[in-house]
Parts: structure tokens; C-alpha cells; sequence
């Protein structure tokens, strides 16, 4: 961290993730310097933003599909009728969902990925996966730090909500 400069040492400091490697006792100091640059230079803690809030939107609308087509389905059987009006929600749905998917990536991404590959992470059920590979498929080092933080937060994740239950369990 020593040979990181003044506005590299502030950016890390805002970053969880560039906190997270820097407090780890895994990497060397120029391993740890390495992926830092990389960090703070390539805004990598914004693509991981992005990229988690992708996951857990693409799981809400999972649960909204799950919901929404199997009930028109339904419906079209029981009253045998299929037509513009049944089929209009879901596919109102998918165009504003995509929508704001492309809105969302592309003004909180905006110089760090191509046109290219904000419509590709604005697919259903894609885009996270899509930005963690375009990132980080290259550089194993990056790859192994943010496996380790993605378990970290999902171990966080696990026991903010699982202690509430188990304390009114007990």
C-alpha cells in the first residue's frame, strides 16, 4: 500500500472489496499492491456492485416468472382462450424488466464496458454471471480474491438472516 498514491489509498478505502484484499494475510505485499491498482483503476468494486445486484434482481424476477407464466398458462385453459390480453403481461414484463436492466448498467458502468456488453448483462438471468467472467476469467489471482470475498458475503449474508431466526427459535 505504500507505493499506491494518495487518491488510490481514498478509493480503496471506500472500496469493501479493496478492504477486503488489503486486510488479507494470503497475498504477498505485491500481490496485494497488484490487485488493489486493479481495484481502484478498473472501478472492479462497481462491477462487483453491479454484478450482485443482477444476481439478486434476476432472482426476483425468476420468482415473478415462476408466478406470472405458469398463471396465464393457467388461466388460458380454463377460460380456452388465448389472446393479446393474456399474453400482454409477461411480455410488458420482459421489455421493462430488460429496460431497466440496460438503463441501470449502462449509467452505473458507463466507460468501464462496452454497449456490447451492457446488453448482453441486461438478459434475463445472464447479466451477473456475464460481467464476473468478462472481468475476471484472465487474471487467476483476481479470480481466487473475489471468490474469497463473494464467501465472505455470502457467509455475512447467511447470518444477518438466519440470527434473527434462530434467536426466536431458542
Amino acid at each position: 500500500m505504500n507505493k499506491l498514491s494518495y487518491q488510490e489509498k481514498c478509493a480503496c478505502a471506500r472500496s469493501n472489496f479493496c478492504r477486503f484484499v488489503d486486510g488479507q494475510d494470503d497475498y504477498t505485499s505485491t500481490e496485494k499492491e497488484y490487485l488493489v491498482k486493479i481495484i481502484v483503476n478498473n472501478n472492479l468494486s462497481g462491477v462487483l456492485y453491479v454484478s450482485s445486484v443482477l444476481a439478486a434482481w434476476s432472482f426476483v424476477a425468476g420468482v415473478i416468472d415462476a408466478v406470472l407464466f405458469p398463471g396465464i398458462i393457467v388461466y388460458a385453459i380454463f377460460h380456452g382462450v388465448v389472446d393479446y390480453k393474456v399474453l400482454t403481461p409477461p411480455i410488458v414484463f420482459l421489455f421493462v424488466n430488460f429496460s431497466a436492466k440496460l438503463i441501470y448498467i449502462a449509467l452505473n458502468l458507463k466507460g468501464k464496458v462496452r454497449f456490447k456488453d451492457v446488453f448482453i448483462s441486461a438478459l434475463p438471468y445472464a447479466g451477473s454471471a456475464y460481467l464476473l467472467k468478462k472481468f475476471l476469467v484472465n487474471d487467476k489471482l483476481l479470480s481466487k480474491a473475489v471468490v474469497l470475498y463473494l464467501k465472505l458475503i455470502k457467509q455475512q449474508a447467511k447470518e444477518y438472516f438466519l440470527n434473527p431466526i434462530l434467536k426466536r427459535n431458542n
